[in-house]
């Protein structure tokens, strides 16, 4: 049992390093763009959907409206998001990157995709398969528990 306990505390620290490596690549981009991580998620999946409700952002973030509402909110007052009326039915309140800034948020977003395939681009096709099939079991593990928990089994 003390084995498995160390284990998941080197996992859980390998984690958090890793995360925090990730961050410090994308701080030169936070600060170049003046936003925050969240905001950087909220302008990508704007960017890579397109305009969407806050409910529809809040579920691909996996984060609560109100939270989703309040990044929102900063990225209005920079100009940065937009909030619209829909067309079809004007109760519909839809949330598009800014016209001045839709070509800005996609070259930073590739530049720093483009930065991760340059550092990964020394690591084999089976050790990234590896990483992956990794990251995606614990993904895995970690729904099934959450599942558990909301049955209220654990």
């Amino acid at each position: 049992m003390l084995e498995e306990s160390s284990k998941i505390e080197e996992m859980l620290t390998l984690i958090k390093r890793i995360m925090s490596l990730i961050k410090q690549s994308f701080e030169s981009d936070l600060k170049k763009m003046d936003v925050t991580e969240s905001q950087i998620l909220v302008m990508r999946v704007l960017n890579h959907y397109g305009d969407m409700k806050v409910s529809d952002i809040s579920r691909k973030l996996d984060l609560s409206n109100s939270m989703v509402s309040g990044i929102i909110d900063r990225l209005v007052e920079k100009k940065i998001v937009e909030r619209k009326r829909s067309e079809k039915d004007r109760r519909i309140v839809m949330i598009s990157l800014a016209e001045e800034y839709r070509q800005p948020v996609r070259k930073h977003l590739n530049a720093f995709a483009q930065k991760m395939r340059r550092v990964l681009s020394t690591t084999t096709e089976e050790d990234l398969d590896f990483i992956l099939e990794g990251l995606e079991k614990l993904r895995t593990i970690l729904e099934e528990s959450q599942k558990s928990e909301e049955r209220g089994q654990n």
